[in-house]
C-alpha cells in the first residue's frame, strides 16, 4: 500500500554467546588458585601472613583423628579390663593365702613358706624317701640332685622336702614349734642336727691297708670291694695321700 513506510532491514539477528564448559576438577583448581591469589594479595596489603591449610590435608587429618579416637578408646577399655582382672586375681590369691594360713596354724613353717604356692603346671618329681635309718646327708644330697633340675624357690623346696619324710621322721617334723622354720636352709639344719646319729662314720685311710683279697675272691671282685671301701674314707685324708 501507498503510504506505508517500508521496514528497514534490522541487520543480522543477535547470536547466542558460546557456553564455556569446564570439568569439576578444573573448577576446583580455579577456585583454589583464586583463593591463593586472594590470600597473597591480603598478605601484601596488610603484611600479616595467614596460615593456610590445604583442604585435602585438613580432611585427611580429620579422618585420621576420627580413626584414632576409637582405637584409643579401645586401648583404654582393654587396660581397664586388665587392671580389674589383676585386682580380682590379687584378691583371690590373698583370700587363698589366708585360707592356707588358717588351715595350717600349727605348721612348723612360717607364713612366708605356707603362702608360697606351687605352679599348677609343675609336676612333682619322684623324690627319695627318708625313714630315719640312713645317713641324713645322703638323703639331702639325693633330694637336691633332683630339685636342682627344676629351679624352684627355697619355700617350695622346703615344702617338697617334707613330703619325703615318712614314719617317725614325719612325726618329728610336725612336733617342731609352730612358725619356726622360715627357710629351706633352716629346715635342713634342724633335720641334719636331729638325725646326726645316723650319719655314717668315715674310716681312716689306714683302714684300706687292712683290706686283703680273699682266697676264693676273684681279682675283679676284690677291686670292686676295695673301691667301695674307699668311699667310706674321709676325703681330706684321701687327698693328702694322693
Amino acid at each position: 500500500m501507498e503510504g506505508d513506510t517500508p521496514r528497514r532491514d534490522e541487520g543480522p539477528s543477535r547470536q547466542t554467546k558460546p557456553v564455556i564448559q569446564i570439568t569439576r576438577s578444573e573448577l576446583q583448581r580455579l577456585m583454589e588458585e583464586a583463593g591463593r591469589n586472594a590470600l597473597t594479595q591480603h598478605e601484601r596489603r596488610t603484611g600479616t601472613p595467614i596460615v593456610r591449610e590445604i583442604p585435602r590435608r585438613q580432611l585427611f587429618r580429620e579422618r585420621e583423628m576420627e580413626r584414632e579416637q576409637p582405637e584409643a578408646a579401645s586401648r583404654r577399655s582393654l587396660e581397664k579390663a586388665r587392671k580389674r582382672k589383676d585386682q580380682r586375681l590379687a584378691l583371690a590369691r590373698g583370700k587363698k593365702r589366708g585360707e592356707i594360713v588358717g588351715q595350717n596354724r600349727n605348721s612348723p613353717f612360717s607364713n612366708k613358706i605356707l603362702t608360697e604356692v606351687v605352679d599348677p603346671s609343675f609336676r612333682l618329681p619322684d623324690l627319695p624317701k627318708y625313714d630315719g635309718t640312713k645317713d641324713p646327708q645322703e638323703h639331702i644330697a639325693a633330694f637336691e640332685l633332683v630339685m636342682n633340675l627344676y629351679g624352684q624357690s627355697s619355700a617350695i623346696n622346703a615344702k617338697l622336702f617334707v613330703t619325703t619324710l615318712t614314719g617317725k621322721v614325719q612325726e618329728w617334723f610336725t612336733s617342731l614349734p609352730s612358725g619356726g622354720i622360715e627357710t629351706f636352709d633352716q629346715l635342713i639344719q634342724k633335720f641334719t642336727f636331729h638325725f646326726a646319729s645316723k650319719r655314717k662314720q668315715k674310716r681312716s685311710a689306714t683302714y684300706l691297708f687292712n683290706i686283703r683279697q680273699k682266697e676264693d675272691e676273684s681279682l675283679k671282685s676284690f677291686i670292686g670291694r676295695f673301691n667301695n671301701e674307699t668311699l667310706e674314707v674321709q676325703d681330706e685324708i684321701m687327698v693328702s695321700m694322693a
